[in-house]
């Protein structure tokens, strides 16, 4: 009962004493009433009470009991909650208290012409130290001028930097462009020379608009130069408005060397109308000054093609400048994108190298990136470099500035091996780069893949690079690897694998390793004796990342007994070697279509066809592991068997009669349609019903009936990526071309889905009414990617009708229709 009235007291003081209630439950009750006992002191009650955000504030009175003195003084100073909070907030964050400054201090920062936020900034680093009123005056210009965005950057300035905020040029020349003044300032501090130019300007009148691009076309300024610019005042007569105007044309056209020696040099100074007939404007200006380098006319030079030119005078590129007069109408016709005109090109390529075949080739209308700026400053690079360069992305830019130590043809045939078959990802992260760069600079990249790795069999050049990545971490393993899934494996279970020491370790250890194995074998019941005896292939399947990919699938199938006895079968067949003998098992074929097919018909089918045109090449894909992929190919769709939402479907692509095509691009993936060998027909045909024939509607032998059912191959709608318009129509042509093919080596019709419109010769392929019959799976659920999605197999005869491609040639076999069943 005591305390609830002593709390009850405490209460009431701090009400009356205008602290919140809220601070009982962050600091002790004693504390808070010495609080109340201070505030009283110092008749702080009605400012506490008339603050509405001044919780800072309450806790620092709590916390720090010299803090009530200093609150007092402040209050008397006309510094408001606002101001005392930040310089509250602003202390905490570097791990100091307001109380441990002169008070003098504190009271001359609050009510300081600054954002709340820099006063103790302000109190900390220039206040003790200002000894003029006009230098107080720069230093809250300057500051007040920071950008508000970068203001997070100025307590990591050096003393150096720090020091420049006390020049009254600083905020009007530096601060104005919004673009990482930071950066600039940083320059400028490097630059004493500038410093004292910037000075010279400032007092005249001048005024300038500079940031950190601009500064760095200022760096062969040194202390002589000093004079120069006391010249060139003299020159313009101290006339502030024409130098206005020709200090923003000299720094738009990069602050050369040559464009102040024509001012400062002249005999005769010119006078206000003939600056300001030069100043008028950048081709007047541009005109005057270089017309006596260049032999061009000036009118139809375009604005992208100036600064080329004037580089080129200001550095003595006489050859260059010869060039371009020589070959001036090819030199005009240059677009804005061109190589030449590329932001660092001229830094970067020595122009008087250049001839008018490299003109000409430099040539685009495309807008693109290039990524010069990280080559090695002031390192020279030939132009065939330059272009080999161009527009690639960021990271082989990257990696051939770390290849310099090679000489240039060793470096060219390296990047062109690189890039001629996409193998350096954006997504690299830096070790793996710095770690490739180490591996390049001892032997090309072929001689990494023909030698080193040349004994791992099927290697693709995209594993041998990921393998160049990780290269020092694991080297040790490489030489026993035997094939592409060897690598893959090591790859992808890196960690796992370190404290292993060797492959053959890795192999013997992988089967008590991978916990995805470990649970389905327990879940699918296999034994440790058919384990054993099937060592070699569970461990190919384990290598290859099957584990993985059915674990993922039997998670989605919990509670379809059926579907997962079925997914059971495939992998004990797989395991077994003997998937291909589950797969085509004796008449499943004819049992899924209800057609009959002929020993010879079903080799065709199982046979695999292949086709290249150029860079593409076409094949038929049926194994385990292509098939488990299908949704992932070549991208992520509603069969994967990782996220696909249709994926209960994707055992029905191991049925008999479907297939798939895949077509590459070099070593990648970039198109997928999948295959059905089935049955259909021009008109509906009836279910099935065995009875005596109608011999008054029998059809002459050569001919078939519309409703006639006839063996077809139908060919799916196909899923590209990462191609473009005319490549897509590549890959769409020969699907087609592949399917034509194996429909005539089987003896079927070739069908296709209405998006191959065109794909194929002309009369080739009529649109048609026609019947596709929906075969039986014996997953019972099948996703149909030109017919209408996810169906499930009922035991009727089953036929979906649209409008299809179909082949001229067996509208020729078919009786007569009528007009309105065929379409064009």
């Amino acid at each position: 009962m005591t305390n609830t009235l002593k709390h009850l007291s405490l209460l009431t003081r701090m009400e009356n004493s205008g602290l919140k209630p809220r601070l009982t439950g962050k600091f002790p009750e004693d504390a808070l009433d010495q609080t109340c006992e201070r505030v009283e002191t110092f008749q702080l009650q009605d400012r506490l009470r008339a603050g509405d955000d001044n919780a800072q504030i309450q806790k620092e009175l709590v916390r720090t009991p010299e803090f009530a003195m200093l609150y007092r003084a402040l209050c008397d100073h006309a510094a408001n909650d606002e101001a005392i909070t930040s310089m509250l907030q602003s202390a905490a964050a570097c791990g100091e208290q307001l109380t441990q400054y002169p008070q003098e201090w504190v009271l001359a920062a609050a009510v300081t012409d600054l954002p709340p936020s820099l006063r103790l900034y302000y109190m900390k680093f220039y206040l003790p130290f200002i000894k003029y009123e006009e230098e107080e005056q720069a230093i809250i210009d300057n500051l007040n001028a920071f950008p508000a965005a970068e203001r997070e950057k100025l307590p990591t300035l050096t003393d150096a930097q720090r020091d420049m905020m006390r020049q009254p040029f600083l905020g009007p020349y530096l601060f104005n462009w919004h673009d990482d003044e930071h950066a600039a300032l940083v320059l400028l501090e490097q630059n004493r020379p500038l410093q004292r130019i910037l000075t010279l300007l400032y007092r005249q009148g001048v005024t300038l608009a500079l940031d950190a691009e601009r500064i760095k076309d200022l760096h062969w300024v040194e202390m002589a130069d000093v004079m120069k610019f006391r010249r060139l005042l003299a020159a313009f007569e101290y006339d502030t408005e024409d130098l206005d105007a020709f200090f923003e044309q000299w720094l738009e056209n990069h602050a050369g060397q040559y464009d102040l020696n024509w001012f400062i040099s002249r005999t005769a100074p010119l006078d206000k109308k003939q600056r300001q007939e030069i100043l008028r404007n950048d081709l007047s200006y541009l005109n005057v000054l270089y017309s006596g380098r260049l032999h061009l006319d000036f009118s139809a030079i375009r604005r992208h093609q100036f600064p080329i030119l004037t580089y080129a005078v200001q550095h003595g590129k006489k050859h260059f400048l010869d060039l371009v007069s020589e070959h001036s109408e090819l030199f005009l016709s240059l677009g804005r994108y061109a190589l030449l005109f590329e932001d660092k090109f001229c830094e970067h390529c020595n122009l008087n190298s250049l001839t008018a075949r490299n003109l000409q080739a430099c040539d685009t209308v495309e807008r693109g990136s290039s990524y010069f700026d990280l080559l090695e400053d002031g390192r020279q690079y030939t132009f065939e470099e330059m272009w080999l360069l161009w527009r690639k992305d960021e990271i082989y830019v990257r990696l051939y500035a770390m290849l310099t130590p090679l000489s240039v043809d060793r470096r060219l045939l390296t990047l062109r091996q690189l890039l001629k078959y996409g193998l350096v990802s954006r997504h690299m992260e830096d070790q793996e780069l710095e770690q490739l760069a180490r591996c390049l600079l001892e032997k090309p990249f072929s001689e990494w893949y023909r030698g080193t790795f040349g004994h791992i069999r099927s290697l693709t050049r995209r594993t041998a690079m990921r393998l160049l990545q990780r290269y020092e971490q694991l080297q040790v393993f490489i030489p026993e690897l035997q094939s592409e899934a060897d690598a893959i494996f090591a790859l992808n279970n890196e960690a796992v694998i370190a404290g292993q020491k060797n492959w053959a370790q890795v192999r013997a250890s992988v089967l008590t390793m991978d916990q995805d194995w470990l649970d389905l074998k327990q879940r699918f019941s296999f034994t440790d004796e058919f384990v054993e005896q099937h060592r070699e292939p569970v461990t190919n399947f384990l290598l290859r990342g099957g584990s993985a990919m059915v674990r993922s699938l039997y998670d989605y199938l919990q509670g379809n007994d059926k579907a997962i006895e079925a997914l059971r079968r495939i992998v004990q067949a797989e395991l077994m070697g003997q998937f291909y003998a589950l797969k085509y098992f004796a008449d499943d074929l004819q049992r899924e279509i209800r057609y009959p097919i002929s020993e010879v018909q079903e080799a065709a089918w199982k046979r695999n066809l292949t086709l290249e045109r150029g860079p593409f090449s076409a094949e038929e894909a049926d194994d385990f592991y292509f098939t488990m992929r299908l949704g992932e190919l070549p991208h992520s769709t509603c069969l994967s068997c990782w996220t696909g939402s249709q994926r209960d479907c994707l055992l029905a692509a191991f049925d008999s009669n479907k297939k798939m095509i895949l077509i590459w691009k070099g070593e990648d993936i970039v198109a997928r349609a999948c295959i059905r060998l089935t049955k259909g027909a021009f008109q509906r045909p009836a279910d099935f019903d065995f009875s005596f024939a109608d011999l008054a509607q029998e059809q002459p032998a050569d001919k078939m009936g519309a409703g006639d059912e006839m063996l077809i191959l139908f060919l799916e709608c196909i899923y590209t990526s990462g191609l473009n318009d005319e490549e897509a129509e590549t890959a769409m042509r020969m699907a087609v071309s592949l399917v034509t093919q194996k429909a005539a080596a089987i003896g079927a019709v070739a069908v296709l889905a209405r998006c191959y419109q065109g794909c194929y010769d002309r009369d080739q392929y009529v649109g048609s009414q026609f019947y596709v019959y929906i075969s039986k799976s014996k997953n019972g659920q099948q996703y149909l990617d030109s017919m209408g999605g996810a169906a499930v197999t009922s035991h009727k005869e089953q036929y979906t009708g649209a409008v299809f491609l179909v082949e001229q040639a067996a509208m020729r076999m078919t009786a007569p229709q009528k007009e309105d069943e065929s379409y064009e």
